[in-house]
């Protein structure tokens, strides 16, 4: 079995599978899927877990071979789910070499079941001394470099994976709430160190981070990330030969921060993040693309604005996939019947860049900004 996903084999990956070329997407020397799987949602029980195998071994056998999760999701039980997984697809023929996983840390897990948080904490954490109560925000976030090294050692041993395809830095803006702006990033650069050592020793292949509200707010506002501090820190940690490179958030028809607030604050202006992210040429991955399933539930005069599709999810998908710089979208599938649904985006082309910006612009009730891509 491959330590990790490689160029050929990704590209290996389609040749067997119909899926648009508009949809099969370049990231760092990688070919993947414009749309991901996530396993965010969803009970830590057995009966979860057993639907994500179900679907995620029927996306990987059809077009989809981009998973995300996270060491905290539903108590590690979602990254077991995909050992159990990638086992099963050797088994039929698809290599761990043609599927790229993407994992995070930074919040603090437990395992099991959230009920045993706090014992969990106690047990494994603060009595070994691998954290300090004062490296806790929120009593629930932590960025130290001892704790995300035994949290990417633990993923690494949840997933049953040699190497991780792409580990992020789990809403590193949490810290924020508690620490001051230089504080934060002299420990995002900690962190980077450390994710710069495990590229070295081939625990990671890559890294980004991982945002909720970091890239959604007004410039200004406390817990706010500025991409060229991010990155500085980045180029801090591994010189200009750094392996940062992308960047996830929420992006849907109403979450529409990304192209529409200008909170990059860079000289002569400020900037959008899709524009600064297509500048520093970072992946931008889109979390919560049909807003946890609430977007079908938006009015249908909204829809009304976009084009024609089969179905008011696919008209979703492709305004975001047809986003100018957009990586892959990532939704929760646990569901086959949402799979099948989801996984129609994979057959059709892009929208013209001009026909995305015009939607934009119906959707949002304003000009689309001018972004530099």
């Amino acid at each position: 079995m491959e330590n990790a996903a490689t160029p050929g084999l990704t590209v290996e990956y389609f040749h067997s599978r119909e899926v648009h070329p508009d949809k099969q997407r370049d990231f760092d020397g990688l070919k993947i899927s414009a749309l991901g799987a996530g396993t965010y949602l969803g009970g830590a029980d057995e009966m979860t877990d057993k639907l994500y195998e179900q679907s995620l071994f029927k996306a990987a056998q059809n077009g989809v071979n981009f998973f995300d999760t996270a060491i905290n999701y539903r108590c590690m039980r979602s990254e077991k789910v995909i050992q159990k997984v990638l086992s099963e697809l050797e088994r039929n023929g698809v290599k761990r070499g043609q599927i790229v996983i993407a994992t995070k840390g930074g919040y603090i897990p437990c395992e099991g079941s959230p009920d045993h948080f706090d014992d969990y904490l106690r047990t494994h954490f603060l009595d070994p001394g691998i954290i300090s109560s004062s490296e806790i925000v929120g009593g629930c976030h932590c960025i130290s470099p001892a704790f995300l090294e035994m949290q990417i050692s633990l993923s690494l041993r949840n997933l049953g994976v040699e190497c991780i395809d792409l580990y992020y830095l789990h809403n590193p803006e949490t810290q924020l709430q508690e620490v001051e702006e230089a504080e934060f990033y002299h420990r995002l650069t900690a962190a980077f160190r450390l994710f710069e050592k495990k590229v070295q020793e081939g625990k990671i292949a890559r890294y980004g981070i991982a945002t909720w509200n970091g890239l959604r707010q007004k410039p200004g506002q406390k817990t706010t990330l500025q991409l060229s501090k991010v990155l500085a820190s980045a180029q801090e940690a591994g010189g200009v030969n750094h392996h940062f490179r992308a960047v996830q958030m929420p992006y849907n028809l109403v979450m529409l921060e990304a192209v529409k607030i200008k909170n990059q604050i860079k000289e002569p202006e400020a900037k959008t993040v899709l524009q600064t992210l297509a500048e520093m040429h970072l992946a931008f991955m889109v979390s919560s693309p049909l807003m946890q399933s609430h977007a079908m539930s938006l009015p249908q005069r909204v829809f009304d604005r976009l084009p024609k599709e089969e179905s008011s999810v696919l008209q979703s998908l492709q305004f975001l996939s047809s986003t100018p710089t957009a990586c892959a979208l990532f939704a929760g599938m646990k569901k086959i019947e949402h799979l099948q649904e989801n996984r129609k985006l994979l057959f059709l082309p892009n929208w013209p860049k001009e026909q995305w910006e015009k939607t934009l612009s119906a959707i949002s009730g304003s000009p689309p900004p001018q972004q530099s891509i």
